[in-house]
């Protein structure tokens, strides 16, 4: 095998390896609630037991001076990772860990907010702002 030959193996090896240690996850917790959704509600007529019992149960309610306030979040997590040190794998029966890693959180939440009889007086959309991190370890 010519010198070029066994350069072109030993990068193609080192690929495959860096690509077997790559992960990739997605998590998304509660449904997203969409605008098509919320056309039941009436301000002033429906009632918080109604917006209940469409959208399942908020994840919190405030109750401030005559007001209710109902907070219904969802959220999708992404992240992936990339292990360097499996590439060691090849001369070394110790792999260390040297990961790059990367998250993000996209958090967002639908608000209701009922008066003292539970009556629903006005709705919105939030977004919490979108939190990421990355991460090298081991330096």
């Amino acid at each position: 095998m010519k010198p070029w030959g066994w350069c072109h193996a030993v990068v193609a090896l080192v690929l495959c390896l860096t690509i077997s240690s790559c992960s990739v996850r997605r998590v998304n917790f509660n449904e997203p609630i969409a605008g098509d959704a919320l056309t039941f509600i009436k301000t002033g007529e429906t009632t918080l037991q109604e917006v209940v019992d469409r959208l399942g149960p908020p994840e919190e309610i405030v109750t401030t001076t005559g007001q209710f306030i109902a907070e219904f979040k969802w959220s999708t997590t992404r992240s992936s990772s990339l292990d360097f040190g499996h590439v060691f794998k090849i001369v070394s029966p110790v792999t260390p860990s040297m990961t790059l890693s990367g998250t993000g959180i996209n958090v967002e939440r639908f608000l209701v907010i009922c008066d003292d009889r539970l009556i629903v007086r006005s709705y919105a959309f939030g977004k919490v702002d979108e939190h990421a991190f990355f991460e090298f370890w081991p330096f």
